[in-house]
């Protein structure tokens, strides 16, 4: 484990980054928030935190800020998967399946005591079961725009830096781009542009891509289904929108 020191206030890592280390806490406090500063856990010296992002291979689903001075012991992922003996498949699928469990029950909890407020919801959700099994995507509340969606292992770089992205690890895949398409406002209206894709996204029955980069297509109040890809495509997704 390689030491680090984080000052008062630096963040460790935001949601959307990619899942890279493990982190223990030798010194001082950190703080775990979802959605806009919701804290979810507050965690002490000898505490781990990171694991699930790394064990589950999906990028942060929340953002660790440290509280007070603090010193952290930092594993890579391809260390701890080793150390924690991941060669077991069926051993890795239960760890994955109670990360799911247990953080889904804290934002389900975050939500309830901080509830959203409904004119400002948009929720990004997989609309095709292998996005949930193969890829662990869950639903995501989306407070910032634009906000892009696309794979983690694609020739570009998303904003993954950031509250503004969702990186699906698909690697290999080609019907996913990395970026592939973004949640934007244009004068006014809330909708979805192609980010000039081979393979082209599909937004409630239109077609959009490279031939047409700049297009706009309008979302409806409600729920929209955004296809990433051809028609058959895994990456397929619903957006609910509160309002537009």
């Amino acid at each position: 484990m390689k030491p680090i020191h984080i000052p008062a206030g630096a963040t460790i890592f935001r949601t959307g980054d990619p899942s890279e280390s493990v982190f223990v806490i030798e010194d001082g406090e950190v703080a775990i928030t979802v959605g806009d500063g919701i804290e979810v856990a507050r965690l002490h010296p000898g505490e781990l935190f990171g694991e699930s992002g790394v064990l589950e291979v999906r990028c942060r689903a929340a953002t660790a800020t440290a509280i007070t001075p603090a010193t952290l012991l930092v594993t890579p992922a391809e260390t701890f998967l080793h150390a924690f003996g991941m060669d077991n498949d069926r051993a890795l699928a239960l760890v994955k399946l109670l990360c799911r469990r247990l953080r889904s029950t804290s934002l389900r909890a975050a939500r309830a005591n901080h509830p959203a407020p409904a004119d400002a919801a948009i929720l990004l959700l997989p609309d095709h079961p292998r996005l949930a099994a193969d890829y662990a995507m869950e639903p995501v509340e989306v407070r910032h725009l634009p906000f892009q969606v696309g794979n983690r292992y694609g020739g570009e770089t998303l904003p993954i830096a950031s509250t503004h992205a969702c990186c699906i690890p698909a690697r290999g895949n080609a019907d996913l781009a990395a970026p592939h398409f973004e949640i934007l406002r244009r004068d006014g209206r809330l909708g979805i542009r192609d980010l000039g894709t081979r393979a082209g996204t599909i937004v409630n029955g239109t077609a959009i891509g490279r031939t047409t980069f700049n297009a706009f297509v309008p979302l409806l109040s409600g729920g929209n289904t955004v296809i990433a890809g051809p028609p058959d495509s895994r990456f397929r997704f619903r957006i609910h929108c509160a309002a537009v």
